[in-house]
This record gives structure tokens, C-alpha cells and sequence, in this order.
């Protein structure tokens, strides 16, 4: 039941009646408290109707449920880089990379994070989302446009 109540939720959330996608998720999650997706659907979902404190909350429990599930873990860290906490963020993406070693979304997230330590290294996380097969377009804009300023300060060897 939680499962249906969970694709419900999500469904209503694409869309757009967010309070319906909402109240469906905190049923879902009210039916199995420690539901991974159950949590991270709801923290979206709070997210959009611009209750960011607790969907950032909801978004830790989630992430220390589960560290490396993708999903909680990149919103997590994207919420992190917004607040400048690139070190942060790298450590919360670390078990997605180590469990996901290619996977799009938190390389480019972590060399968001390492951007102004490590450019060198940042260049390298970035080659795993420039050479996926199936690339989201928009991730790959973000990350060649990353690319291309980072390439100025540490250019491939």
C-alpha cells in the first residue's frame, strides 16, 4: 500500500498539484515510517510549497537512512552547495560515489563541491557526466559550462 500511496504522491507532484502529491506522500510515510523514496518525495514536495527547513530535515533523515541512494543524497548536497557548504556536501555524496561511481548527477554535484579547492579533481568527476551515453541535456550544459571555467585553472594533462 505505502508503494501505491508513494507513486500517487509522486504522480500528483509531475503533475503540478503539489498539496494533493504532498498529503499522499506524508500518508505514505505515516504507513512506513522509514521509507527512503517516501521521505525523499515528501521533502520535494515541501520543497515546492517552500517549507525548504523542514524538506532540508526530512532530507537528512533520508540521507542517513540511506547514504548512498542517489536521489536524497544529490538534493541534499545541491541544498548544501546553495549554503556554501562545498565540504559538506562532498562528504554527503561520498557513499553515493562509492556505491554509483558514475553517476551523473553527483559527479557533477561533487565537483561543484571540490570547484574551488580542487579544480584538477573537480575536471575528473566532471569527465563522468560529459562521457555518459545517455546524458540529461541540462546536466550536461551545467557541467560543460563548469568545465570550461575550470579548464582555465587546471587544464587536462
Amino acid at each position: 500500500m505505502g508503494t501505491d500511496l508513494y507513486r500517487d504522491g509522486m504522480a500528483r507532484l509531475e503533475a503540478g498539484d503539489v498539496e494533493e502529491g504532498r498529503r499522499l506522500l506524508e500518508e505514505a510515510l505515516q504507513k512506513n515510517p522509514g521509507d527512503v523514496r517516501a521521505m525523499h518525495g515528501l521533502a520535494l514536495a515541501l520543497d515546492l510549497v517552500g517549507e525548504r527547513a523542514r524538506a532540508l530535515e526530512i532530507l537528512e533523515l533520508a540521507h542517513a537512512r540511506s547514504p548512498s541512494e542517489p536521489g536524497p543524497a544529490c538534493d541534499l548536497a545541491m541544498s548544501l552547495l546553495e549554503r556554501s557548504e562545498d565540504a559538506r556536501a562532498e562528504q554527503v555524496l561520498a557513499p553515493v560515489l562509492d556505491a554509483h561511481p558514475d553517476h551523473p548527477r553527483a559527479n557533477l554535484y561533487v565537483a561543484m563541491a571540490l570547484a574551488k579547492t580542487d579544480p584538477a579533481r573537480a575536471r575528473a568527476h566532471l569527465a563522468n557526466v560529459l562521457w555518459d551515453w545517455e546524458p540529461d541535456p541540462e546536466l550536461r550544459r551545467e557541467a560543460e559550462a563548469l568545465d570550461r571555467v575550470l579548464a582555465e585553472q587546471a587544464p587536462s594533462t
